[in-house]
């Protein structure tokens, strides 16, 4: 078993054997990520590749402070805002009027129970791929990735109550596809 160190070194020193290890060992839970942020399969592929490319540029500012996938982690997170930010080409802001409308958009305790109970995680996934890019990036943010809206809004250039209303209406989003999802499984 190699440490981490190993593996950044052995790379550093442009050894393939622990190019393909760190390769091998990472790139299923990155590619994950990459398929979280992203609207569908190539998009992911795009910023997976583009997100190992950066991984290899970047090794030499390992410092081994924190374990090589939490490392790499944030760096297929930025990649992935990055990729979605420059195609969008558009701030993520919303009117204050589509912020003042969202207001009262939480989900109910019984929808959480059908995301617990009655999805599969392929169909999680893929309703998250739906979403339009602004709110699929803070709906990762903020739920999976566990970040406030303070570190959103800095990360993204927004303002907080861009984040919050866009988390409100992302999960409003999702609750009406859950809602739609159940109808053609169980019935009206």
């Amino acid at each position: 078993m190699y440490t981490d160190n190993d593996i950044v070194q052995g790379c550093l020193k442009n050894e393939k054997f622990f190019q393909e290890l760190l390769y091998k060992q990472f790139a299923p839970k990155m590619f994950g990520i990459c398929l979280r942020y992203a609207p569908d399969r190539d998009i992911a592929h795009d910023i997976f590749q583009e997100g190992f490319i950066k991984t290899f540029q970047n090794l030499h500012r390992f410092k081994g402070e924190s374990a090589l996938g939490s490392w790499m982690y944030r760096i297929f997170v930025t990649t992935a805002i990055n990729y979605i930010q420059r195609k969008l080409k558009t701030q993520f802001e919303v009117s204050i009027n589509e912020q003042l409308h969202n207001k009262g958009d939480d989900i109910s305790e019984d929808e959480k129970e059908h995301w617990l109970n009655h999805i599969s995680t392929d169909e999680a996934l893929y309703m998250v791929q739906q979403l339009p890019e602004k709110y699929r990036v803070i709906i990762n943010l903020y739920a999976v990735d566990k970040l406030n809206h303070t570190e959103i809004s800095k990360l993204l250039n927004i303002n907080e109550a861009t984040s919050r209303s866009q988390l409100s209406r992302a999960r409003k989003l999702l609750s009406d596809m859950l809602k739609q999802q159940m109808e053609r499984k169980f019935g009206k």
